[in-house]
């Protein structure tokens, strides 16, 4: 399937809508692709506007119907289902002449669509979020994206405090829900194919009033219906496997934002943080 989703144009296209259709696009994007199953009357709702808005959006994006629209997204839903044995482009072939050469260009471009379709207030959003010192933050991701958490986590924790990397067992998680409240900030990856254990606790994360960060593909992991905000990375790749390279750079542009956002205080600790290490060192 082509990475030109529903979420990808609502993302590439967002700046170019009036007023009242990025209230709407703002409703997808945050319950996606839910919102955009429902009803044209569910929707309007959702997003606090009338029908027409969101039949005048739905026609910015390309489709002719309501109809046309939630098959496209029913079509989407498939995709986030498939195997990497049915990603595998057929002419991808690790021996062909030059195949760094075609898959660097690959990561470039998803590297580019990332950077170009994020929404930044949306990361701005995010950076204040893990900046603020009142805020407890927990990591948690899954069989693929689990070393990714650990690699974001151990950088948080070099910055800041009250940072905590969720272990990936369910029967675990409770200990942790307990203790968490308004305070806090969980940040989940979650890329296809989706782990379906994280959708309740996404759930009790918002029933506990944490703030909520989903970090996902371009085709959307279902916990964006329980998100506050969700950043996408573009991972499409050509040999059946999809990519983290772009995930990386989403990671990587929060952490030097957010060194910078107090940069006396984040020296600080880390000159405490090397004058500890020295005690660890070997004669």
């Amino acid at each position: 399937m082509s990475e030109d989703t529903i979420a990808v144009r609502l993302r590439e296209h967002y700046n170019t809508f009036s007023p009242t259709e990025r209230k709407v696009a703002r409703a997808l994007l945050n319950q996606y692709p839910i919102a955009g199953l429902e009803t044209i009357a569910q929707l309007a709702q959702k997003a606090a506007v009338s029908g027409p808005s969101v039949l005048r959006l739905v026609n910015k994006l390309g489709f002719d119907s309501y109809t046309g629209f939630q098959e496209a997204l029913r079509l989407e839903l498939d995709a986030q289902l498939q195997s990497p044995l049915l990603r595998r482009d057929p002419n991808t072939d690790a021996h062909q002449q030059g195949f760094v050469h075609h898959f660097s260009s690959n990561i470039q471009k998803l590297i580019q669509q990332t950077a170009q379709h994020l929404l930044p207030e949306d990361f701005d959003t995010v950076v204040d979020w893990l900046a603020q010192p009142r805020h407890r933050l927990w990591l948690l991701g899954g069989y693929v994206t689990g070393p990714l958490a650990e690699y974001f986590c151990n950088h948080l924790q070099t910055i800041r405090g009250q940072v905590s990397l969720l272990r990936p067992v369910p029967r675990t998680w409770a200990d942790s829900l307990v203790d968490m409240g308004k305070n806090d900030v969980i940040i989940m990856f979650d890329i296809r194919r989706y782990w379906p254990e994280l959708q309740p606790l996404m759930k009790l994360a918002s029933e506990r009033k944490c703030k909520r960060i989903l970090i996902t593909d371009q085709w959307t992991s279902p916990l964006a219906a329980h998100a506050d905000i969700t950043l996408t990375a573009y991972t499409e790749g050509k040999s059946g496997w999809d990519t983290n390279v772009a995930t990386m750079l989403l990671m990587d542009a929060l952490i030097a934002a957010l060194n910078n956002v107090h940069w006396e205080q984040t020296k600080t600790r880390l000159e405490e943080i090397e004058r500890l290490r020295q005690h660890f060192q070997n004669d």
